[in-house]
């Protein structure tokens, strides 16, 4: 994809060398985030640049290309994820393999209910659009929010991803994190579309979204939060949150986050 220009108004920063995609980052965390994010958001169309934040650096720039997330089959992984999962919760003693399952994910097989569902259900259906502002204003009202969430408190690192979208920002990042990269920007198109997401930080091993239509319903919030679940973040299969508790907070909950060990 032939790339404009660099964005204007940049602080001191450089390209990770022999990157491809490739990938630009500020030298230091830069004053005010949100306010550069959303200038540099701004000219994204024509720059062909997807800027986001960084608490520290955690990406090489060496990541997968855009038609290798063409080629993922969301519906065929969602449904491979499903059978694992249910393999997982299927492990109750007297199972020998349950010795081998942390604590935690013990607890979860035990005590969560889980998913109200016995066959995977499909994805879900797309939110109404709500009222109020479209999905990429909607971003730059949560880049703020987001911001309290960084361990460092408003200090991050401007980055600089060449796409037009931000759902392909994890695979082609070279994100140093154990998230099934490629497979999460496959999926996220589709949130992208159903759900108006955006890629809008990280911290760590930590991805954060802003999205415009979150589920508003508890039927819909338990379908999303099923695909939350599958993504295979760790906060969401350690018994960290039980399904149904997860799932009602996510009900009209417009900052999402993941995070993997």
């Amino acid at each position: 994809m032939p790339l404009a220009r660099l964005p204007d108004g940049l602080p001191p920063g450089r390209f990770l060398p022999g990157g491809s995609p490739g990938l630009w980052l500020s030298y230091e965390p830069v004053v005010a985030p949100g306010r550069l994010w959303a200038h540099y958001q701004a000219q994204q169309d024509a720059t062909g640049w997807c800027p986001v934040l960084m608490a520290w650096p955690c990406a090489t720039g060496r990541g997968h290309r855009a038609e290798d997330i063409d080629s993922v089959d969301v519906e065929a992984t969602m449904t491979d994820s499903w059978r694992s999962y249910q393999d997982l919760r299927s492990l109750r003693p007297p199972h020998p393999a349950i010795d081998e399952i942390r604590p935690a994910d013990a607890a979860l097989l035990l005590d969560d209910p889980g998913p109200p569902f016995t066959r995977w259900p499909g994805l879900a259906c797309a939110s109404p659009t709500h009222p109020g502002p479209p999905p990429d204003a909607v971003a730059r009202q949560t880049v703020g929010q987001m911001l309290h969430y960084f361990t460092t408190r408003f200090i991050a690192h401007i980055a600089l991803v060449p796409t037009r979208r931000s759902a392909d920002v994890p695979a082609l990042l070279g994100w140093e994190s154990d998230a099934p990269a490629l497979e999460f920007s496959a999926l996220l198109r589709t949130w992208e579309t159903r759900f108006g997401a955006r890629v809008i930080g990280f911290e760590g091993s930590s991805v954060f979204l802003s999205v415009a239509s979150p589920p508003l319903t508890s039927e819909h919030a338990a379908r999303v939060a099923l695909e939350h679940v599958l993504t295979g973040a760790s906060h969401l299969n350690d018994g960290t949150f039980p399904f149904p508790e997860y799932a009602e907070a996510l009900r009209g909950e417009r900052l999402w986050s993941f995070w993997w060990d």
